[in-house]
């Protein structure tokens, strides 16, 4: 997967009791909340700590629940549109 067309790719993942929290690169930090989608929503927090960064940091899969999170879908919701 060609990771040159990203503005940002993810760096890790941190797992909160409410909240998702992404370490991109470059430095930033993004807090997303468990009702996202639809799915985060509905799982547990062991669900949620089974994930993996996929195609060298363009996206988090969530083994468990089978959900994706793109990187251009974060800074979309969450960055482009606070700054």
């Amino acid at each position: 997967m060609n990771t040159l067309n990203h503005k940002y790719l993810i760096k890790s993942v941190g797992i909160g009791k409410d909240k998702i929290f992404v370490e991109l690169i470059p430095e930033k930090i993004v807090t997303i909340p468990l009702n996202y989608t639809e799915k985060l929503k509905k799982a547990n927090i062991k669900q949620l700590e089974n994930f993996r960064i996929i195609g060298n940091g363009v996206g988090i899969h969530f083994e468990d629940i089978d959900e994706d999170i793109s990187v251009d879908g974060i800074v979309k919701d969450f960055i482009d549109n606070y700054q």
